[in-house]
């Protein structure tokens, strides 16, 4: 099934989940009217300010990797500020909430830029040590503004538009505007925005290399993470209209982080069944008196070990085992796939490839000097490759290319532009695409959702547009999953589309990420050894693809130990020894060459790790 045809069933059912949604929605915010206890009442309520804290939580600890303690510190700042707004200003509920998420916001900035700065767990020490100091901060605030110790007393009934709410009215307006934020979390998280998110979670270099800023992405989510605890605070502001120190401790953010892991850190609706779980839990623990706490660790550990992965991981499972029965193998579809990788078509879109020129490049790490005056000229429309033995410099010098290392001297230039130690993402959105030796694949996407991850960064989509889902979203996000899918048929890898990506075979992988790196419309290429774990089926399209890819324009600078391979695809050779460029030219000019033949294509090859065949089973020679 193509993607086109895919998208089609998926908007002609799209609709069902926004009406089953407005079809709760109303359902439980009507719940008082149709004879809801009071006591149920209230646990409900708490249980949702529980599920707007720990979609905040995984925003930035499920979605970008960064662990945030420092939820009931936003929640707080949410809380006072929308009681003293309340009390002193103007008692409007909209108007409240607003001002309790510009609070948090406030927060989060504060501590997320430092945090994020240091980078690692400094971050959940940061936000840790800001939950601890809530008491301080609140007491050297005068009490009349705050209400010190004694906690803020005397905020009004809540107001909507003039009219004051009644306990039945205030509920059900909290259920729809939790509703509404998880509208706003599950489109925001479900999209590009998502897919850029789970990139930051595979290491350092996956990221930047497609354009990426890690810090930008992970202070977005931060900063949005703290806006539901912002609102969550004003609801529960005008909940009994009292705010005490004693709601906002350390123990709170245990309470949330525990029902983030029972949902599932990349929850979207599972946040429901794990906030009123972790409420349920916590409600029954206190008739155990003194030893309440001991009872809420040992049932939160037992909800762990017994889910897993989450209430959202155990679904995952149960819904791939299903799929597994489902939908064996076929042997045929198999067949079918490598007929239509003989039959590769080599037109691609036209690549505004430009001159790659390193000059005078060298590297040194302390006392060891990795490169040394590597000096060569990379041309649009021919493939150029590195080789050399194991420990030569090939990678160093793909990685200074990339911006990942700074030159120690030389320069690095993409056309008239210097990119020599400029950021990697700047590097990438300048046009230069890589491939790495270990292929960098996110977790949790489908291999087309992958491919397409390549192109994120060339056009730029607002957060509202994607939340809307406005017409422009749309269609940039459908003109990615067609381009990617249709790199997928090139490469003949088009039947594992739908499937997880890091969990495909090796050679596949090598595929998906070439795929992606391609998606980005480069203008220079870097392929790390791209072969290594290929079949022969898989080497054949991965030449194919690659000399498209040059006929289209792009600069193709391929780093390779299989010289049989190089010598059928390069223009251009470049062979490095020791950190230096020890000689290039075309592949006849350095076959014959005699140190070339000695050290690398001789009686030395095993040693050098470059080979002048292949392996029986046609894969090249191991790095």
């Amino acid at each position: 099934m193509s993607i086109a045809t895919a998208g089609r069933r998926r908007s002609r059912w799209g609709w069902m989940l926004p009406v089953a949604w407005i079809v709760v929605t109303i359902l439980v915010a009507a719940a008082p009217f149709l004879g809801l206890s009071s006591q149920l009442m209230r646990h409900v309520f708490l249980a949702l300010t529980i599920v707007l804290m720990v979609s905040g939580l995984n925003l930035t600890f499920g979605w970008s990797g960064e662990l945030n303690l420092g939820i009931p510190a936003m929640y707080a700042a949410g809380a006072y500020a929308a009681g003293y707004m309340s009390m002193h200003w103007v008692n409007d509920l909209l108007l409240g909430i607003l001002f309790g998420a510009l609070a948090a916001l406030v927060i989060g900035l504060i501590t997320g830029i430092p945090g994020l700065r240091l980078g690692g767990w400094m971050l959940a020490i940061v936000s840790f040590f800001v939950v601890l100091l809530i008491p301080n901060i609140i007491q050297i605030v005068p009490a009349d503004i705050l209400g010190g110790s004694t906690g803020l007393i005397g905020i009004p009934k809540p107001k909507l538009f003039g009219i004051t709410l009644s306990t039945d009215a205030y509920f059900a307006v909290a259920v729809v505007i939790t509703a509404l934020w998880l509208a706003i979390y599950r489109n925001t998280v479900i999209s590009r925005i998502g897919e850029s998110l789970v990139t930051l979670q595979q290491g350092q270099a996956l990221a930047p290399s497609l354009g990426m800023s890690r810090y930008r992405l992970k202070l977005f989510a931060y900063a949005m993470g703290a806006v539901p605890a912002g609102i969550a605070g004003a609801l529960y502001a005008n909940l009994d209209r009292f705010l005490g120190l004693e709601s906002f401790t350390i123990n709170l953010a245990v309470l949330v982080l525990a029902a983030s892991i029972i949902a599932g850190g990349r929850s979207i609706y599972a946040v429901l069944f794990g906030a009123a779980l972790v409420q349920f839990i916590n409600f029954e623990s206190t008739q155990y008196g003194e030893f309440g706490e001991l009872v809420f660790g040992i049932l939160l550990v037992l909800g762990g070990v017994a889910l897993g992965g989450g209430i959202s991981g155990l679904i995952k499972s149960l819904a791939s085992a299903r799929a597994r029965r489902r939908a064996p193998v076929d042997s045929a579809d198999s067949a079918a796939s490598e007929a239509s990788a003989a039959r590769f078509d080599a037109a691609i879109e036209p690549l505004a490839g430009e001159p790659l020129v390193v000059e005078g490049v060298s590297k040194r790490f302390g006392g060891m000097q990795a490169l040394e005056d590597v000096t060569f000229r990379a041309e649009p429309g021919r493939i150029t490759a590195l080789i050399g033995p194991n420990g030569s410099g090939k990678t160093t010098t793909l990685n200074i290319v990339c911006g990942f290392y700074p030159v120690t001297t030389g320069v690095v230039r993409l056309g008239d532009k210097t990119v020599s130690s400029k950021p990697p993402a700047w590097v990438a959105r300048a046009g230069v695409a890589r491939t790495f030796q270990t292929p960098l694949i996110a977790d949790g996407l489908s291999t087309v959702e992958t491919v397409a991850s390549g192109s994120i960064a060339s056009h730029h989509v607002s957060l509202i547009e994607t939340v809307l889902r406005l017409p422009r979203y749309r269609r940039v996000r459908s003109q990615e999953l067609v381009k990617a899918y249709g790199i997928l048929q090139r490469l003949g890898i088009e039947r594992f589309a739908d499937e997880p990506a890091d969990s495909l075979p090796l050679g596949t992988r090598r595929m998906t990420e070439l795929a992606r790196a391609v998606a980005a419309s480069p203008k220079v290429i870097l392929l790390d050894e791209v072969a290594s774990g290929l079949d022969t089926h898989e080497v054949a399209g991965l030449a194919r693809m690659l000399k498209a890819v040059a006929a289209a324009g792009a600069t193709v600078v391929l780093v390779e130990h299989n010289f049989a391979l190089v010598r059928s695809l390069a223009d251009h050779i470049v062979v490095l020894a020791d950190g230096q460029v020890l000689t290039q030219g075309s592949p006849a000019e350095v076959e014959r060459h005699p140190e070339v033949l000695g050290r690398f294509l001789g009686e030395m090859s095993d040693l050098s790790g470059t080979s002048i065949t292949t392996r029986e089973d046609g894969a090249s020679s191991p790095a």
